[in-house]
């Protein structure tokens, strides 16, 4: 399968960011250091850069970052002592929407990378996090925090409504089809996570189940919308191993991408 993904892992102690070529297997170490975490990759529209959150600049507290792909500069995003993470581009690559605890609970932002302009986009009082920016830009789905757990819903970013599209069990980590009619998202559960796709237009809900992946969490769907990429485990729970691993949607089937003892997280695509 032709491509290649950005991840986090712990190969080398704490977590860096990686890139994975989908052809020829090979490895490459985008971020370095010694004293701090990179983790949670997340490629621009356009290839070029990447936002992840980081400890690198302040150890009391997570940032956003954004690194340029090909001169390896970092610039830092975010400036606050509050847990700034789970960043995700806008369409255009001109903003990045991100979970902060910066006015007490969790909720949803969106910055300008122009102006550096902060608004929070999530309604008060509910705990929202884990934003995904829908391909026309109209949108965004995030994981809602509830009395009865984490609920998926999708918010109109130019009226503010919010539409909740799962009602039973814990919902995280949506990510959109490139087509913006679907989300994957992961179900969560102790005795092992999967993920599901919802279409929109119906409410339609189905697994993508594999015999023999015990746990599947932060899905990543391809630009051709064929696969999903996802951190998956093959032993029980309680003494998991993360690799990445390609799940195909039709007909379903799962490839093992990457292996060995260190845990493999996180993947996102890189443009073609």
């Amino acid at each position: 399968m032709p491509g290649r993904l950005v991840f986090h892992a712990n190969r080398e102690g704490r977590h860096r960011l990686y890139t994975l070529d989908l052809t020829t297997g090979v490895v490459g170490q985008l971020t370095s250091g010694v004293n701090y975490h990179d983790e949670d990759a997340v490629v621009s529209p356009d290839g070029t850069r990447v936002a992840f959150t980081t400890t690198r600049f302040d150890s009391r507290t997570w940032d956003i970052a954004v690194i340029d792909t090909k001169s390896g500069d970092v610039r830092r995003v975010t400036t606050h002592l509050a847990f700034d993470r789970e960043a995700a581009w806008s369409p255009d690559g001109l903003s990045l929407l991100f979970s902060s605890d910066r006015e007490g609970t969790q909720a949803v932002f969106r910055m300008s990378l122009d102006t550096a302009a902060i608004v929070r986009v999530s309604p008060p009082p509910e705990r929202a996090l884990m934003p995904a920016a829908s391909p026309d830009g109209r949108s965004v789905a995030y994981t809602m925090g509830t009395p009865d757990g984490f609920r998926l819903v999708v918010q109109n970013l130019s009226t503010g409504v919010v539409r909740t599209l799962t009602n039973l069990g814990d919902a995280a980590e949506p990510q959109w089809s490139p087509d913006g009619s679907q989300l994957a998202y992961t179900r969560l559960s102790p005795s092992g996570s999967l993920i599901e796709i919802v279409t929109l237009a119906t409410g339609a809900v189905w697994p993508l189940a594999v015999e023999g992946l015990l746990d599947a969490r932060e899905p990543a769907w391809s630009p051709d919308g064929e696969w999903i990429a996802v951190a998956g485990s093959v032993v029980p729970a309680d003494d998991e191993d993360w690799d990445l691993v390609a799940l195909r949607i039709d007909p379903p089937a799962a490839f093992r991408l990457t292996g060995g003892a260190a845990d493999d997280r996180a993947p996102s695509w890189i443009p073609r």
